[in-house]
């Protein structure tokens, strides 16, 4: 099953070939053991206004055990986590900011969750920056979460701000 609004399909970005390692994209955003979102980044074309990152959801995260007991399924809020993680990567690279700048989360809008998520499973995030700005810096970014075979399991826009 795939999705015709999808930004990419999986396939064209294998988790073997890396643009940035997990070391590289935590010197960038500061989130660290359960609340670090991002495996790797896949791809990143700034010409092209698209970045792609990698998220492994695993059978011993925090979360699984108390949602749902008996289905685990990935919290929403840990999607939109995953998705404003590699937003920040792509304003940081985009905007050429300094790698101690915190983007923040200014705003969510327009989330939709289309299928649950279950461990063990790969994930992969495709985005686009809407507007941005390194006055501020700002940016708007539109995402995506997709599974395997194309399919959007999630979507939203992310509003991020320098903090």
């Amino acid at each position: 099953m795939t999705n015709e609004r999808a930004f990419i399909h999986p396939r064209e970005f294998p988790l073997d070939r890396i643009f940035m390692t997990q070391a590289e994209v935590m010197r960038r955003n500061p989130q660290r053991l359960e609340f670090l979102q991002v495996e790797s980044i896949l791809h990143c074309d700034l010409a092209a206004n698209l970045i792609v990152g990698h998220r492994k959801v695993r059978a011993d995260e925090f979360w699984v055990h108390g949602h749902l007991p008996g289905r685990p399924l990935l919290p929403g809020v840990m999607m939109c986590e995953t998705l404003a993680q590699v937003a920040s990567i792509h304003a940081h690279l985009e905007l050429k900011l300094q790698e101690n700048v915190f983007m923040g989360f200014g705003a969510l809008d327009k989330v939709r969750f289309r299928a649950a998520v279950a461990p063990p499973c790969d994930l992969w995030v495709a985005g686009k920056i809407l507007k941005a700005s390194a006055r501020r810096p700002y940016f708007s970014w539109g995402g995506q979460l997709l599974r395997e075979d194309g399919f959007i399991v999630a979507e939203a826009e992310i509003v991020g701000v320098g903090m």
